[in-house]
């Protein structure tokens, strides 16, 4: 899990770079996809690692976007790691088969991650000096955020995917052992067995 565990957040890393870097030359100014929100859904529904090992991954990938965003460290932290647990109770109910099901679930996530954010960003807003209605417009626009994170689920998932298989870290995306399914030369199989 180690190493599973390192190119996620390696990954993630890279992404929040990506989006930032793009956002910035294309001078975008509506919210941005939240790429950490699809890292923290594939790791949720992931057989591979237990439970603390991935609970330390989400911890690495909400400090990182604390350290992205400004945001008050602790915060984003607090917010993926709750956004994970959710996420890991669902995923013994749930299962995720194909593109919208996995987009949808992101779109879950990142609507966790904003409101875990928004929750405890209202609670401190006093204290740090926030004013509460900037929160309330920012929760509004994190339509955008929702939006944006739906439309590149898929294609994160699958980088996600390949990288990983890459890294022989995860067997193919059917699920299927390197080399399954093909007869060997001369013998029939049935069943799964030899006949």
């Amino acid at each position: 899990m180690l190493f599973r565990a390192l190119a996620y957040i390696l990954l993630g890393w890279l992404l929040m770079a990506a989006v930032a870097g793009l956002g910035h030359v294309f001078e975008l100014s509506i919210m941005l996809p939240s790429t950490t929100a699809v890292l923290l859904v594939h790791l949720a529904f992931s057989r591979e690692g237990e439970l603390p090992a991935k609970l330390a991954v989400a911890t690495v990938l909400g400090y990182l976007e604390d350290l992205h965003q400004g945001a008050p460290l602790g915060t984003l932290i607090l917010a993926h790691q709750l956004t994970f647990l959710a996420l890991h109770w669902g995923s013994g109910r749930l299962a995720l088969h194909g593109w919208l099901s996995r987009a949808a679930a992101a779109l879950v996530a990142v609507g966790l991650v904003d409101l875990a954010t928004w929750g405890t960003l209202m609670v401190l807003a006093e204290s740090m000096r926030i004013p509460r209605e900037a929160l309330l417009d920012g929760l509004w626009q994190a339509r955008w955020h929702l939006l944006a994170t739906f439309l590149v689920a898929q294609p994160v998932w699958l980088l996600l995917d390949r990288t990983l298989e890459r890294l022989r870290l995860q067997s193919s995306i059917t699920g299927t052992k390197p080399g399954a399914g093909r007869e060997r030369a001369g013998e029939q199989v049935v069943g799964g067995e030899e006949a």
